[in-house]
This record gives C-alpha cells, sequence and structure tokens, in this order.
C-alpha cells in the first residue's frame, strides 16, 4: 500500500468517524426529547462544594461538549491536511526512498516540537474544563486517589488483556490488509527512526516521549476527557468505540489501527472500571515501554 493510499484510508475513516460522532449525537440528543430522564443536579465532573442548577449544570456540559468537537476537528484537520498535501511522481520517490534509508527525517528537535505541542494544547484543554470555570481537575478528569496496591493490580491485569486485544487487532490487520510479515516501512515514522538511527540522545528522546508524555497527555485528553463528555451526551458504548477509533486514527498508521483501536478500547474499560484515570495512565506508559525496549532489542530484525 503506498503512502498516497494510506493517507487516502486514513482520511476516509477520519470523515466516517467525524460523521458519525455528529450523527450519533444528534440521535441521542432526539431520543432524549422524546423520552426525557430526570436531570441530576450536580454533573459528576462538577465540584462537590458548588450547588448549581440543571439548567447550569446543562450550559457547562454543552460548553464541555464544544471543547471536545473542536478538539476533533483539530485532529481531523491534520488528517485532511495529510491527505490533501500535493505529492508528485518525484516527491513520492522520495519519499519511498527516505523510507528504505538508514535514518529517516525525525529528529529531537521535531520530538520536541510535537511535545511542546502537545502540552499546550493538553494545558489549554486542561485549563478550560477546569480551572477557568472554577471546577476541580480531579472531578473533571477522572484524577481520583486509589491505593498503590490498586492501581499496580489493575494496571497488570489490564496489561495482560491489553496484549490480548493488540494480538487479535494484529491478526485482524493482516488479513484485511493482506500483511504477512512485518515491514518497516509499513511501521510508524517515530518507530522506523527509533530502529534505524544510532544517536543515544535521539533513542532518549523518544523514549521519554512515548513513556512519559504520550501516555500522561492522551489519557488525559482521550480516556479523561472526550470520552466522559461524550458519554454524558450519547452512551458509553458509543462514546467508547468514537474515542478509540479517534485515538487509534490520530497515530496515523493504517497498519496499526485495528490494535490501537481495540488497545483504546481496553484502556477505556479499564478506565470506568477503576474510576481513576491513573490505571490506563500507567498501561499506556507500560506498553510503550515495552514496545520500546522490545524494538531496540530487535530492530535488526526486519
Amino acid at each position: 500500500m503506498t503512502e498516497t493510499l494510506k493517507a487516502k484510508s486514513l482520511f476516509e475513516i477520519s470523515t466516517v468517524c467525524i460523521i458519525a460522532t455528529l450523527i450519533g449525537l444528534a440521535v441521542f440528543w432526539i431520543l432524549k426529547r422524546i423520552n426525557p430522564r430526570k436531570e441530576q443536579v450536580e454533573s459528576p465532573s462538577l465540584t462537590s462544594e458548588n450547588i448549581i442548577s440543571t439548567k447550569q449544570s446543562i450550559k457547562i456540559d454543552v460548553f464541555d461538549l464544544m471543547i471536545v468537537i473542536g478538539i476533533i476537528l483539530f485532529f481531523y484537520a491534520n488528517q485532511v491536511l495529510a491527505y490533501l498535501a500535493p505529492l508528485n511522481n518525484s516527491d513520492q520517490e522520495a519519499l519511498s526512498d527516505s523510507k528504505t534509508d538508514a535514518t529517516t527525517g525525525i529528529g529531537i528537535f521535531d520530538i520536541l516540537l510535537s511535545n511542546i505541542i502537545f502540552l499546550i494544547v493538553g494545558a489549554v484543554i486542561f485549563s478550560l474544563a477546569s480551572f477557568s470555570r472554577g471546577r476541580h481537575p480531579n472531578h473533571v478528569f477522572g484524577l481520583k486517589n486509589r491505593s498503590r496496591k490498586y492501581i499496580v493490580i489493575t494496571t497488570m491485569i489490564g496489561m495482560f488483556v491489553a496484549y490480548i486485544a493488540v494480538f487479535i487487532g494484529s491478526v485482524i490487520s493482516s488479513l484485511l490488509l493482506s500483511t504477512r510479515e512485518p515491514k518497516k516501512e509499513n511501521l510508524q515514522e517515530i518507530v522506523q527512526t527509533l530502529m534505524a538511527n544510532d544517536d543515544i540522545s535521539l533513542k532518549i528522546a523518544i523514549a521519554v516521549s512515548a513513556i512519559i508524555f504520550a501516555p500522561l497527555i492522551e489519557e488525559v485528553i482521550f480516556r479523561g476527557y472526550i470520552y466522559p463528555v461524550i458519554k454524558r451526551f450519547s452512551h458509553p458504548v458509543f462514546s467508547c468505540v468514537i474515542t478509540s477509533l479517534l485515538f487509534a486514527v490520530i497515530h496515523s498508521n493504517i497498519e496499526g489501527l485495528m490494535p490501537l483501536f481495540l488497545l483504546a478500547i481496553v484502556l477505556t474499560i479499564f478506565y470506568e472500571v477503576s474510576k481513576s484515570i491513573w490505571v490506563p495512565i500507567l498501561m499506556h506508559a507500560c506498553f510503550n515501554g515495552v514496545n520500546t525496549i522490545s524494538i531496540l532489542l530487535i530492530k535488526d530484525a526486519l
């Protein structure tokens, strides 16, 4: 599968995700209007110290939904740009050659810039969803205190389930894409860089990004905020599927789409079970850590 075809596939899947989200939210809104339920005086995402009216609660939740839609459109725009980026024949050949070269174009500056952008986006979301409106982050993002023993045990169980899900996803992906053996050009660009580059500082930067920054920021945004907000306006299963699909798409790797989708579902389930964002954060960090170490140990196997 060529890079252009991959970009097109990701664009189409992203478009389906956007349309499904909007249609789903509209359908659930209509259903709730037809069969209204008793509104809770206080939303779980609000501070327990503040007693507010139902009308105020709805307004705040609608603002949360607008933030989430903005986040989704931001990620969707990246896929649109990747799909619409003009690539003539010479550019495609150069891109193909660069994929098989000993090094890739990702450097420390790119990694730092990516982390800074995500930190800024995360900080803005964190502020808009909590501090700027007098809401405690613990109630907004599920930063519930749990014992270390509980978090460790739950994470271990979650990791076992996660690897089963990823294995199943990999098998499905191989069958759908007719790929029998993994190839370097089918891996994420960051993984290709880790496999092809011997620069210690670059490896450390990638490892820190994958094990610390990515799990923390991605879990707070996806499991801690996007998932519960969409869930409040629809249904847990619908929100889990949409959030997980969005999570898989933003990694921009068509071969890893199904494994990442199933991984995200597992992360969401364990977030629901534990009622704490720290469990999926630790699961995500362990998953990335194991994969990073494995890549470094077997980088010459592919």
